[in-house]
């Protein structure tokens, strides 16, 4: 350990002691009943984490959304927006924007047209609001909700990163842990995410708690702001031709996410120099922002500029800023989920979610 580590360990380390007694007191009181959660008459599956951020809730949440609506049950998805320039109750509608949703539950939204998406930041209000508005909901997804507690899901499911795993992390502010790693007791599934493939990292979870690992799949980069059926993908390996005319180069990868390295590996395999430009999670691209990137693409000379689906709405606020090569040039990576068992004698993640679904629906059949 350096002096530097030491120093930062002796002034955060009582810190976070403190936050974790505050957090055990509230935990406390939810559990004798001075805080009450509420319940609903229908399913509600919570997706979270113990982590601040970069566990991968929002494609885990679109996985979920997806399997419901293919089995026929109309759903809605309930998060709290964060970022967002709106305060309240919003439910997406196809003229609403990132900045009055949220990143994430525009993205949400784009992806999964068939899914309701509201947000609110009092979750009860929320589900209310939404049960109101849209009446016919069987599903309700709350997206990062884990600590929310005044809501009570009747699935929870955790999410943590294969990277550093809530076991091995320490509460805010030394580590990223918003709550106690004994908070995962509150758990019917725990998800390892992000893992490699055959990648399964030891994680101890109680007998009543089913395991999973998940590992990210990249679709096929495509144009921004490009929307509709006919979008062509675009292949910018530098074993192939690419779909634009040109030689493929560097690309540039622009990024406001928690953890940008997965995807820069990925775009690397593919035999590609990246030159990467990091902004915070959720970060809201300025005029400032547009001459940084402009600087970088300029003395990077990439032929390419790569982005998230989460930035991709926050850039198009500054567009008209960025040099007209780049923005023709400018590309969106999706991605998508799979999760499989931690051993082959336990039930898929398919069937834990439907089991929960059917067993705890409303006394109404499936459209």
């Amino acid at each position: 350990m350096t002096c530097k580590t030491f120093a930062s360990t002796l002034v955060l380390a009582p810190l976070s002691w403190i936050w974790g007694v505050v957090v055990a007191v509230r935990g406390w009181m939810f559990h004798v009943g001075w805080l009450r959660s509420q319940s609903f008459d229908l399913p509600l599956i919570c997706v979270g984490n113990l982590a601040v951020g970069g566990t991968g809730k929002t494609p885990h949440v679109e996985y979920i959304l997806r399997l419901l609506h293919e089995q026929g049950y109309h759903v809605a998805m309930l998060s709290r927006g964060y970022g967002r320039q709106t305060k309240g109750y919003v439910i997406g509608t196809p003229r609403t924007t990132a900045a009055e949703l949220g990143d994430e539950p525009y993205q949400v939204m784009q992806n999964c047209p068939f899914a309701r998406v509201a947000v609110c930041e009092k979750r009860v209000v929320g589900v209310e609001r939404l049960l109101r508005d849209v009446p016919d909901t069987d599903v309700v997804v709350l997206d990062d909700a884990y600590q929310h507690r005044y809501i009570r899901a009747g699935l929870n499911i955790l999410l943590t990163d294969s990277h550093r795993l809530y076991t091995h992390d320490h509460l805010l502010p030394w580590g990223r842990l918003r709550e106690a790693p004994s908070a995962a007791q509150r758990a019917q599934i725990v998800v390892v995410t992000k893992c490699e493939a055959d990648e399964h990292p030891t994680l101890e979870v109680l007998p009543s708690q089913r395991l999973y690992y998940s590992q990210i799949s990249y679709g096929p980069l495509l144009p921004a702001w490009a929307k509709g059926e006919h979008v062509k993908p675009v292949d910018i390996s530098s074993r192939k031709k690419t779909s634009i005319q040109g030689s493929t180069g560097g690309v540039l990868l622009i990024a406001g996410i928690a953890d940008p390295s997965p995807l820069k590996a990925e775009l690397e395999r593919q035999g590609v120099y990246v030159r990467t430009i990091e902004f915070r999670d959720h970060h809201n691209f300025t005029p400032t922002d547009a001459q940084r990137i402009a600087k970088e693409w300029q003395e990077g000379d990439c032929t390419w500029a790569v982005t998230t689906q989460k930035d991709e709405e926050r850039l198009r606020t500054i567009a008209h800023l960025l040099p007209p090569d780049l923005k023709d040039r400018l590309l969106v990576q999706p991605i998508t989920v799979s999760v499989e068992p931690a051993n082959e004698e336990e039930i898929s993640f398919n069937q834990s979610i439907l089991q929960y679904v059917r067993a705890n629906q409303r006394n109404r059949s499936v459209d």
